[in-house]
C-alpha cells in the first residue's frame, strides 16, 4: 500500500448527469434571439475590438496633449477636442484645471471598455452628424492640435493668434522639426558589399586574362611578318612603344625641357640590374589590335598579270640583278661571337674598377660599362665614348691616307665631324642664339665635311641617329623604333640656316635637299637596345655606307665588340664588307 496516499473515508460515488438539452433560440426582452448565428457573433467581435481599440487611441492622444502643455491641460479636455472638434459656437472661456476623478466600476456590458482603466468620455455614442461628414486637411489638421488649442483652452477673442498664446509649445515644435531636419540631413554611410573585394579581384583577373590574349594575338599577327623574339621581348617592345607614343603626345601638346627622365627613374639609386619598361595598357593593346586586324582584312592587291613578254623580262631582270650581286656582294652576316683572346679580354675588363678607358676629352667608368651588359640603357658617357671615337678614326684616315675593312679592303672613312649628345638638347630647348652653338664650330668648318653625325635623345627615353649628309644633300634620320621624326628634320634645317648665316653670312640654299629615312632600317624587338642601334647607325653612316648589315640578333655580339673597342680605344676594322672585285676583272656568267 502507497503510504504518500490519504486513504479516503468514504467512498467516491458516481454523479448522476442529466442529459443533453436541445439548445432552443429563447426569445430576449427586446425581441432578439438570445442565441444569435455565426455571422452575428464574428460582427459583434468585430466591434468590440474596433471599440477597444479607438479607446486606446483617444488616450494616447490625450496622453500626448497633456504632456506638450506640460500639465496646464486636463487629459479629458485635450481629449475631447482631438477627438471631438468643438462645435461652430463661440468659444466658452477656459475651464478651470480640475484633477481626475477616479472612474466608478460598472457591472453592465456598456461599462465594458472603462473596466480596463479608460476614461468616460469614451462612452459617448460613435454615430454623431459631425463624424461622419467629410473632413478636410485643415480640419484634420485642427483635430491633431497643430493649428489652433482646443476651445475649453482658447479665449474668449476668436481671433487670438495660437502662436502668441503658446510659446512654449511653439519652442518644443521647433526643436522637434530641427531634430527632424538634422536626421534627415545626416549623411548616409555606404557600407561595400561582402563580395566587393572578390568582385573587384575577378574583374583585375579578366582585365589580365583579357591583355594577355590581346598580347599573344598582336605576338602571333608578328610572327607572321618576321619576328624572331620571345613573346617576353614582345610585351616588354609594347610597354617601351607606348611610352614613346606617351612622350611625343605631351611633347606635341606641352613641349618642355623638363619632362620626366625614364632612365633615372628606373635606374638611379636602384640595384635593378635590367631596365624593362612597364607592360602596355588594355587601351593600346586594343589600338594595336584593331590596327593589325585592320591591315590583314584590307584588300590584297590583285594577282600581277605575266604573259610571256613580262616573263621573259622577268627573267632578264633577274640575270641583271645576279650580275650585280655578282659585281657587289651582299655582306656576310655579322659573327655569333668574338675571336676567343678578344672574348676574354671583355670579361677582364668587365672586372676592372674606376676609370676604364680615355679617348681625348672623353673616358668611361666601370659603371659606365656596366651598361654594356644585356638589358640596360645606354647612358651618354658611352654614346659620346663611341662617337669620338667614329671621330679619331677619320681624322686620322685625313691626315694618313689609307683604307680599312679586310686585307683587301678598299673602303676609305669619310670626311665626318661628331657632335655629342648634349647639342640636340641645347638645340631643341634652347635654340641657336640663345645656346651660343656658334661657338661648337669656332675652329671647324661644317660645310666643308662629307656628312655630320648627331646621336639624338627624345624625352631622355630614346636614342636615335641623325646626319646632314652633304654627299647626298639629305637631312637623315634613323629609328630603330620607326617613329615620326618630323621635328629632327625641321631643327637640322634650322641649324644649317641659322650656321650658314652666322659663319656665310648669307642664307643656306636648300635647292635639291630632302628629308630622308631609310625604308630598311633595322629595328628593335625589345625595350632597352635603342643606344646600341644608335651607335651603329652612327657608324656605318661614318663609312658611306647605304644600308646596314646588323639586326635584332646581332645586339648580343655588338655589346660585347663595343667594350672590347671602348676598353682599347679603337674600333675593330676585322668584322668590314670584303673588297669588290676590280674593274678589270670580268665575272663569271652561268650559261
Amino acid at each position: 500500500m502507497n503510504l504518500l496516499k490519504r486513504p479516503s473515508p468514504d467512498a467516491l460515488l458516481p454523479v448522476a448527469r442529466p442529459g443533453k438539452v436541445p439548445r432552443t433560440s429563447q426569445q430576449r426582452v427586446d425581441g432578439q434571439n438570445s442565441s444569435p448565428s455565426q455571422y452575428e457573433a464574428l460582427a459583434a467581435r468585430w466591434k468590440d475590438c474596433g471599440m477597444q481599440s479607438l479607446a486606446l487611441l483617444k488616450e494616447t492622444i490625450a496622453v500626448g496633449v497633456t504632456t506638450l502643455f506640460g500639465g496646464e491641460v486636463t487629459q479629458s479636455a485635450a481629449t475631447s477636442y482631438l477627438i471631438s472638434p468643438p462645435p461652430s459656437s463661440p468659444p466658452s472661456p477656459p475651464r478651470p484645471v480640475v484633477a481626475p476623478q477616479p472612474q466608478p466600476t460598472a457591472t453592465s456590458s456598456k461599462s465594458s471598455i472603462q473596466s480596463h482603466g479608460h476614461s468616460s468620455a469614451y462612452q459617448q455614442p460613435e454615430a454623431s452628424t459631425s463624424r461622419l461628414q467629410p473632413r478636410s486637411s485643415s480640419a484634420k489638421r485642427r483635430e491633431t492640435g497643430l493649428l489652433s488649442p482646443p476651445s475649453s483652452l482658447a479665449t474668449s477673442s476668436s481671433s487670438t493668434s495660437f502662436v502668441g498664446l503658446y510659446p512654449e509649445l511653439e519652442e518644443k515644435l521647433k526643436d522637434v522639426r530641427t531634430q527632424k531636419d538634422k536626421a534627415i540631413r545626416r549623411p548616409v554611410k555606404h557600407r561595400q558589399h561582402i563580395y566587393h573585394s572578390k568582385f573587384k579581384a575577378d574583374v583585375q583577373e579578366d582585365r589580365r586574362k583579357g591583355r594577355e590574349d590581346m598580347e599573344r594575338e598582336l605576338y602571333d599577327l608578328r610572327r607572321r611578318e618576321g619576328y624572331r623574339s620571345s613573346l617576353k621581348e614582345f610585351r616588354g617592345w609594347l610597354g617601351y612603344k607606348e611610352r614613346l607614343e606617351m612622350l611625343e603626345r605631351r611633347e606635341s601638346l606641352a613641349p618642355s625641357p623638363s619632362l620626366v627622365d625614364l632612365r633615372q627613374a628606373q635606374g638611379s639609386g636602384s640595384s635593378r640590374r635590367y631596365s624593362m619598361p612597364e607592360p602596355p595598357s588594355s587601351g593600346f593593346l586594343e589600338r594595336a589590335l584593331r590596327n593589325a586586324q585592320a591591315t590583314l582584312k584590307s584588300p590584297k592587291p590583285p594577282p600581277p598579270f605575266s604573259p610571256n613578254l613580262d616573263q621573259l623580262r622577268h627573267w632578264k631582270l633577274a640575270r641583271d640583278d645576279e650580275i650585280e650581286q655578282r659585281l657587289r656582294p651582299k655582306r656576310k652576316p655579322l659573327p655569333a661571337s668574338l675571336p676567343r683572346e678578344d672574348d676574354a679580354a671583355v670579361d677582364v675588363l668587365m672586372t676592372k674598377r674606376g676609370v676604364i678607358s680615355k679617348c681625348v676629352r672623353e673616358q668611361v667608368s666601370d659603371k659606365d660599362l656596366f651598361r654594356l651588359r644585356p638589358g640596360q640603357w645606354l647612358n651618354d658617357e658611352l654614346i659620346n665614348f663611341y662617337g669620338q671615337l667614329i671621330l679619331s678614326r677619320s681624322e686620322d684616315s685625313r691626315e694618313n691616307p689609307r683604307t680599312i675593312g679586310s686585307k683587301n679592303g678598299r673602303l676609305k672613312p669619310l670626311n665626318a665631324h661628331y657632335f655629342n649628345t648634349f647639342f640636340w638638347s641645347k638645340l631643341k630647348n634652347e635654340g641657336y642664339e640663345k645656346a651660343r652653338l656658334a661657338k661648337w664650330t669656332k675652329k671647324i668648318d661644317i660645310f666643308s665635311k662629307d656628312v655630320i653625325l648627331i646621336p639624338v635623345n627624345h624625352n631622355n627615353a630614346h636614342w636615335t641617329g641623325a646626319a646632314i649628309n652633304f654627299r647626298h644633300k639629305r637631312i637623315e634620320s634613323y629609328d630603330s623604333m620607326n617613329m615620326d621624326r618630323s621635328q629632327v628634320f625641321k631643327y637640322l634645317r634650322n641649324y644649317l640656316d641659322a650656321e650658314h648665316r652666322n659663319k656665310k653670312k648669307k642664307p643656306f640654299d636648300f635647292t635639291g635637299w630632302q628629308d630622308y629615312t631609310f625604308e630598311d632600317t633595322p629595328q628593335q624587338e625589345n625595350g632597352y637596345d635603342c643606344g646600341v642601334f644608335t651607335c651603329q647607325f652612327l657608324e656605318s653612316l661614318s663609312r658611306g655606307e647605304e644600308s646596314f648589315a646588323f639586326t635584332q640578333a646581332d645586339m648580343g655580339y655588338l655589346r660585347r665588340r663595343m667594350v672590347w673597342e671602348i676598353g682599347y680605344a679603337r674600333l675593330r676594322e676585322d668584322t668590314l664588307p670584303p673588297k669588290p672585285p676590280d674593274d678589270d676583272e670580268e665575272p663569271e656568267y652561268d650559261d
